[in-house]
C-alpha cells in the first residue's frame, strides 16, 4: 500500500472530508406537498378519510405490498411496534422464549422485552448474519417456537439453512427487515420468507420518514388481527385494502388496540419514495463495490464476502480490522471521526448493537456468545448515504489508508 501524502488532523493537517456521510435522504417534493396539504386540511389521522382510496396511509400500504410482492402491508408508527404486534400474532405470552440474533440493534430485544418474553440469543457469523448451526442448537436447547430474526445492516445468513431449521421445528418466523429493503436471497426479496416481515422507515432506512414502520404478511387472518392490534376500531377496518368483512366483524373488539397507527403525514411522505428505491439501490451498490475495490486488499481490513445467493442493498459498509490491537482499533475510530468520517465499532463504546450492553435484560452481558463477541469487537460500521458518489469514495478510501499508515508507522 502507498504511504501517506498528507498530514492527518491529529498531526496538524487539514481535513479533506467536506461532506457528511450520514446525511439522511430528503423527502420528495411531491410527498412534502401532500403532507403539507394534509396538515393544512387538518386530515392528519389515517381514519379521517371515509374512503381508503383517499387515505395516503391506505394507498401506501397497498403500494408497498405490491412492491414487496406480499398480499398485505400495514403502516404503523415504528418497526418496534411492528415487531411487538408480530410477537402478539405469534401468540407469545409472558415468560415465553423467543429466538433472536445476538447481533442486532437494541430495538429487537426491546420488542421481546415489551411483550415480557425472554430472548434466546443465537450466534452470528463473521459476515454478521445469524448462524443456522447455532439456531438449530438453541431451538433444541430452549424449546422456543418463535424466531425473530434481523438482517442486521442488511447482512443475509444462509437462508436455505435457516429455513430448513424453521420448517423442521415448525417455528413461527418473523423477519426484521429494517435494513433489508430490496435485498434478495436467490432472487426472492427478503420479507417473503417468514409468516410476518417488519420494516422500518426511520430516517436512516431505505424509506425515510423520521419514524415509522410496516408489517407485511401473506396471511389474511394475521393481517386482520394486526390492523386491530395497531388501533383500528368501530369498523374502520373498511379503510384497509383486501379485508374480509365477515372476518373483521367477528374479530372486532376481541383484540386490544395498542394505538400504533401510522399518520397521514408519514404516509404522504413515504408514498413517492417507493419508486425511487431502485435508483437508490443502484447508487449504493455502485459506491460499495467501488470503495471495496479501493480498500478491500488492505492487510489491516477484511470485508467478508456475502453468500453467493445473497444480493444486498449496500447502504452501509462493514469491515473487520485485522492485526490491530483493540487499542489501535479504537484509535482508528477516533482518528476517522477527527477526519470527518463518523464510524463506530459494534463491540465497544457502549454501542446499542452490543448485547453485553442490554442491561434491562438482567444478565444479557453474562450470556456466553464467543463467536458474536469475536465478530463485533473488530467490526467497523461505515454509513454510505446515496448523496455520495465515486469521488467521495476516493476521498474516504484515502483517509482510511492514511489513518492505517499513521497507526502502523506513526
Amino acid at each position: 500500500m502507498p504511504g501517506r501524502s498528507r498530514k492527518l488532523v491529529v498531526e496538524g493537517g487539514e481535513k479533506i472530508i467536506d461532506f457528511n456521510i450520514k446525511a439522511f435522504k430528503s423527502a420528495p417534493e411531491s410527498g412534502i406537498t401532500d403532507a403539507v396539504e394534509a396538515m393544512r386540511d387538518g386530515m392528519m389521522y389515517r381514519y379521517q378519510h371515509k374512503d381508503k382510496t383517499n387515505s395516503h396511509v391506505s394507498l401506501f400500504e397497498r403500494e408497498f405490498a405490491e412492491h414487496l410482492g406480499t398480499n398485505y402491508a400495514l403502516g404503523v408508527n415504528s418497526c418496534g411496534a411492528a415487531m411487538f404486534i408480530a410477537l402478539n400474532l405469534a401468540g407469545v405470552k409472558t415468560g415465553d422464549k423467543v429466538l433472536s440474533n445476538a447481533f442486532t440493534f437494541t430495538a429487537v430485544p426491546s420488542a421481546i422485552h415489551h411483550i415480557r418474553a425472554t430472548p434466546v440469543f443465537v450466534e452470528s457469523t463473521d459476515e454478521w448474519g445469524l448462524s443456522a448451526i447455532d439456531l438449530e442448537r438453541k431451538v433444541v436447547e430452549s424449546g422456543a417456537k418463535v424466531l425473530l430474526m434481523s438482517y442486521m445492516r442488511g447482512h443475509v445468513p444462509n437462508m436455505d439453512a435457516v429455513m430448513e431449521v424453521v420448517r423442521k421445528h415448525d417455528l413461527f418466523f418473523i423477519e426484521d427487515c429494517a435494513h433489508a429493503y430490496m435485498t434478495y436471497w436467490d432472487g426472492i426479496p427478503l420479507g417473503n420468507f417468514g409468516h410476518i416481515a417488519c420494516f422500518s422507515t426511520q430516517s436512516s432506512k431505505g424509506l425515510s420518514s423520521g419514524e415509522g414502520g410496516i408489517l407485511c404478511t401473506n396471511d389474511q387472518t394475521l393481517a386482520a388481527k394486526a390492523l386491530l392490534y395497531a388501533g383500528s376500531y368501530e369498523g374502520r377496518w373498511d379503510r384497509h385494502h383486501g379485508m374480509d368483512p365477515q372476518m373483521m366483524s367477528d374479530l372486532q373488539n376481541h383484540i386490544p388496540g395498542y394505538s400504533m397507527r401510522m399518520s397521514e403525514i408519514t404516509g404522504a411522505i413515504l408514498r413517492p419514495q417507493i419508486p425511487r428505491l431502485a435508483e437508490i439501490r443502484k447508487i449504493h451498490r455502485s459506491n460499495h463495490q467501488y470503495l471495496e475495490s479501493l480498500i478491500g486488499q488492505h492487510p489491516n481490513l477484511n470485508i467478508p464476502k456475502p453468500h453467493p445467493k445473497a444480493d444486498y442493498f449496500c447502504d452501509t459498509m462493514q469491515f473487520h480490522t485485522v492485526d490491530l490491537t483493540l487499542q489501535k482499533a479504537e484509535s482508528f475510530v477516533q482518528l476517522m471521526i477527527q477526519e470527518g468520517l463518523g464510524v463506530q465499532i459494534f463491540g465497544s463504546g457502549r454501542n446499542a448493537r452490543d448485547f453485553r450492553e442490554w442491561k434491562y435484560l438482567n444478565g444479557a452481558e453474562q450470556v456466553n456468545l464467543p463467536e458474536t463477541v469475536q465478530n463485533i469487537e473488530s467490526a467497523v460500521d461505515l454509513s454510505l448515504q446515496p448523496h455520495l458518489g465515486h469521488s467521495e469514495m476516493d476521498i474516504i478510501a484515502q483517509v482510511i489508508i492514511d489513518i492505517l499508515d499513521y497507526i502502523n508507522n506513526g
